[in-house]
């Protein structure tokens, strides 16, 4: 049974899923593979533009900067979850741990799935089928420093098409810090510093990441009685750069949160073929935390795809 060859399936499937959407042709998919890894994992970074390098603190700051591990006011767990076109999945599961004051641990495990794809090797009827999967997990560690967080993660990989399979590794490095009282945050990560076995009979170059991000929140208003926030304004800019595949992207954000229970988010990303313009809600009751974004995809891409995410802090 005639199946087509990986590298021409790679960029197919990455096209179709929409978990990268930087290639045109196979030859640039090999200038920075694995692009799932560039896509954030929860839905209230993904509302703002794809942004949170700065801005997350919780469980999922084992994706975006493990240094904010020991910025968080507690431990939290989360899952999410990524419905894609082409029934292309993504599930993430995360979890944060303060043993200390200065101390921040973590861990998690994020997996893509593509579901059956047809294969064909000429126009015409499929000749058969094939699916893609794609998995890291990893734990992390943070320290704080005094006026700066620093952080790591170490993070195992796997990525599987059809009958071909590769395993690797990478770290991540992250810094964090507040100023003006917590009115800004500032985070600088340097993601995916590491190596893959060879697929068929090359390796994936692993889009080596670096994210430059502040988040302002240029208003708060709060309660004279009792201190109670009533409505905090959020602003996220962040850049982003592939070193691997020489591209650079924009990321600007927006919140507002009225009485720490409803947050509504709106986004913009650029420089990607696949999606630009983003927005979310998110509502929190007692210690749990839904959030929700819409992903409108250009056209001809079909879409657009949802981001849940549930989240619980202690």
């Amino acid at each position: 049974m005639p199946f087509p060859s990986v590298r021409p399936v790679l960029t197919v499937l990455y096209l179709v899923a929409g978990v990268i959407a930087v290639t045109a042709s196979p030859s640039s998919a090999q200038e920075s593979g694995l692009s799932f890894l560039r896509i954030g994992t929860d839905a209230a970074a993904l509302a703002r533009g794809d942004a949170g390098v700065a801005s997350t603190d919780n469980a999922f700051a084992t994706y975006w900067n493990p240094a904010a591990l020991a910025a968080g006011p507690g431990h939290s767990l989360a899952i999410s979850n990524h419905l894609w076109i082409a029934d292309v999945r993504t599930y993430a599961l995360a979890g944060s741990y303060r043993p200390g004051l200065k101390w921040g641990v973590g861990a998690f495990v994020t997996a893509t799935g593509s579901g059956d794809l047809e294969a064909r090797d000429r126009p015409g009827e499929p000749t058969g089928v094939f699916n893609a999967q794609f998995i890291a997990t990893g734990v992390g560690a943070a320290r704080d420093l005094g006026p700066l967080r620093a952080g790591v993660v170490l993070k195992f990989l796997s990525e599987r098409i059809f009958t071909d399979s590769a395993e690797g590794y990478a770290f991540d490095f992250g810094l964090h810090a507040d100023l003006a009282d917590g009115a800004i945050r500032l985070g600088a990560a340097w993601q995916n510093l590491g190596s893959m076995e060879d697929l068929s009979a090359q390796a994936t170059e692993l889009p080596e990441l670096l994210r430059l991000g502040a988040e302002i929140f240029p208003f708060r208003i709060i309660a004279d009685l009792d201190g109670t926030p009533l409505l905090t304004a959020s602003i996220v800019t962040e850049y982003s750069r592939d070193m691997v595949g020489d591209e650079s992207r924009l990321h600007v954000g927006l919140s507002s949160e009225v009485l720490e229970t409803l947050v509504v988010r709106a986004g913009y990303l650029t420089n990607d073929e696949l999606r630009d313009f983003s927005a979310g809600m998110g509502l929190t009751i007692s210690s749990l935390q839904f959030d929700y974004t819409l992903l409108p995809f250009e056209s001809g891409f079909g879409g657009p795809a949802h981001i849940l995410t549930l989240s619980y802090a202690w």
